[in-house]
Parts: C-alpha cells; structure tokens; sequence
C-alpha cells in the first residue's frame, strides 16, 4: 500500500481542524502539528492557509452528496428527504459538535481571507440552486405545494438548516435539527 503523500496529510488534518475549530482558530503550526510535518514543508504544498481552506472547502463539498437532489429515478421529495437525511446524519456523527463547513465559514467571514468567504457563499447558493431544482421538480409532480417560489423555499430551507446546525453545534444536541426537519417537511413544502 502506497504511503500517503504529506500534501494529503496536510489536507486532512487541515480539513479536520478548520471544520472542528474554523478558520481563525486554525493555525498553519497546528495543521503541520497534525499531519506531523515540519511547518516549512506546509507552504511547499499549498501557497496558503487560505488555498488549503479553499480546498477542504470543495472536499466538504463533496462529502454533501448534492447530487442526491437530481437522483435519476427517485421521486423529487424523496430526494430532498434523503439528502436532508444524510446531512442530518452527517452532523450526529460527530455529536453535533463541528456544524456545516460551509455556515460556519460564512459565519466568520474571515477578512483576511475573502477568498474562503466567496467560497463559502458560492457553495450555499450551489446548494440552494440545486435545492430549487428539486422543489420545481416537485411541484411538477404534485409532491410540494404548488403556490411555493422554488428559489425562495431553497433559500428559506438552507438558511433554516444552516441556523440548526450552528445552534445544534453550540448545545451538542441535534434538537435544532430536528425541528427544522420537521418545519421542512411538515410545513414547508407539505401539500396539506
């Protein structure tokens, strides 16, 4: 089996940390620390904090499982549900103690870095567009009520969850997460 590379170290103890302790409260010192790589070495892999940041930001991005909103063959509610819950899932995995990557970025809007807060901001309205998708959708089906503007749903459903997340994370506790589902589900979207 092939060693790692200290780029990927790098990487992953910095995508750990940063989702753990943010952006300002992660130092280039303590990404080396836990990759156990000498600091120096940390700038012959990435330019920046901020190019790593940017990176663990995509990574996040991905493990997000977007893609769960456009699933060919399940029906569009179902696909919102099953997305929810895998972020909701997600979020219990680690006590509710990290929150999402992407709100607690946006969160600090770290001034000093602008390119982590575009990146931040790009990928919620990645998440809301995609969100939107799947609510157009089921309304077309007869799932989701049909009065609803798709776009401001998404909107309104991502800044919600964003909102739990942040709450769920200071308390340790997935009761914010619950109630949002619950609100998406029962309310929002309900056709009753």
């Amino acid at each position: 089996m092939p060693k790692p590379s200290l780029r990927d170290a790098l990487l992953d103890a910095g995508f750990d940390l940063l989702h753990a302790g943010g952006y300002a409260a992660t130092g280039v010192a303590a990404i080396a620390a836990a990759a156990e790589a000498p600091k120096g070495s940390f700038y012959n892999h990435f330019p920046s904090k901020e190019a790593l940041a940017i990176e663990a930001l995509n990574r996040y991005a991905a493990s997000r499982r977007l893609d769960m909103l456009a699933e060919p063959g399940v029906a569009p509610l179902q696909r919102i549900r099953n997305h929810i819950d895998h972020l909701h899932a997600d979020l219990a995995a680690y006590g509710y103690r990290r929150g999402c990557m992407f709100g607690n970025f946006a969160a600090e809007s770290p001034s000093a870095a602008p390119e982590v807060t575009a990146a931040a901001s790009a990928a919620l309205a990645r998440w809301c567009a995609l969100l939107a998708g799947a609510i157009r959708d089921g309304q077309q089906a007869g799932e989701i009520v049909s009065g609803l503007d798709a776009g401001a749903a998404a909107q309104l459903i991502v800044d919600a969850w964003e909102g739990a997340a942040l709450r769920a994370k200071a308390d340790g506790d997935g009761t914010p997460i619950d109630n949002v589902t619950a609100m998406i589900f029962d309310r929002i979207l309900s056709v009753r």
